[in-house]
């Protein structure tokens, strides 16, 4: 048989080999493809939810709606409206790639935002000396709540008049959840739970009562108030003292004049006392005028009658 040219026997063995190479690398390219989609890689690839707050990366979730949820779930942690909560940074979410950004799980997720996100509320805030002390879901609400207060720490008598010592103001504002009450009954409900007693001490060998008003940290004024059926100048050992708790954050106000005769016996000579108190206990008695039978002989009033409410210009004064 006549013998075949050398090139056209290697043709064959060639386009084996050339075909082998294409299918090779048509099979590397559909690798490459198909493993940059699951990664995220390329468009269209497995991708997670990264959740920023003023551009900083904070928390990785499944999804967008995973991420609402659990924004949804943080604000709900503070027991009030989610509408009257906000957060102070700027929330924004990103879709990343699965392999570089691994997905936290709930619990994780909520504490690394409860650690970077200020969760703010927005209410009427009662503002004494411009510091806000509680807040309310609206203004006539945060009205309501000051006049309770003043009712609650004022002397029981109808005929005191009352007033905070304190600037008080009322204002919308953010504030933090915690400041926030439910209503006027809830304000004033938290205040008291925070001024009840803390307890009572039983008096050991040695202590006295400024001792003991030292060690809680309390005044020896407030301490006799608590106490009104002790003699805190003769404790015996094993007595048991109320100890007063903390001061409301608003100070209440009260003052009142009284006549009452002077000396003992039928004189017919009266003075004129007012009286001043702080959050219900007596703090100052003073003399503002005396009389005869009926001749008021006190500081000069001007004309016409003793100006009852004189006592307001000191407090514009002070």
């Amino acid at each position: 048989m006549p013998s075949q040219p050398a090139h056209q026997a290697k043709d064959p063995l060639h386009k084996l080999q050339r075909r082998l190479w294409i299918e090779r690398g048509v099979l590397l390219a559909l690798l490459a493809i198909f493993a940059g989609l699951y990664i995220g890689a390329l468009p269209g690839g497995r991708r997670v939810c990264l959740i920023s707050a003023d551009d900083r990366p904070v928390a990785v979730v499944p999804t967008r709606g995973d991420a609402q949820r659990v924004l949804r779930q943080l604000k709900s942690s503070f027991n009030l409206p989610a509408d009257k909560l906000h957060f102070g940074q700027r929330i924004t979410f990103h879709l990343v790639s699965a392999a570089r950004h691994p997905v936290q799980p709930d619990d994780e997720a909520l504490d690394a935002l409860a650690a970077e996100l200020d969760v703010i509320a927005r209410g009427a805030a009662v503002l004494a000396n411009g510091e806000p002390i509680v807040a309310l879901p609206d203004q006539a609400e945060a009205v309501r709540a000051l006049s309770l207060i003043l009712k609650e720490y004022s002397p029981s008598d109808p005929h005191v008049t009352t007033y905070f010592k304190e600037q008080v103001k009322v204002e919308m504002r953010d504030v933090p959840p915690d400041l926030m009450a439910t209503s006027a009954d809830d304000a004033l409900r938290k205040i008291a739970e925070e001024t009840a007693p803390k307890g009572e001490h039983k008096v050991k060998p040695g202590q006295s009562a400024w001792k003991i008003a030292r060690d809680y940290h309390v005044s020896l004024e407030r301490l006799a108030y608590a106490n009104p059926d002790v003699d805190l100048d003769h404790l015996r050992v094993g007595d048991r003292i109320t100890i007063p708790g903390g001061l409301p954050p608003l100070t209440v106000m009260a003052k009142k004049e009284i006549e009452e005769p002077v000396g003992e016996g039928p004189s017919g000579r009266y003075q004129k006392v007012r009286i001043t108190y702080e959050n219900g206990m007596e703090i100052k008695r003073e003399v503002i005028g005396r009389r005869a039978g009926t001749v008021l002989m006190g500081p000069p009033q001007g004309r016409g009658e003793e100006d009852p409410w004189r006592w307001r210009d000191e407090i514009l004064e002070r």
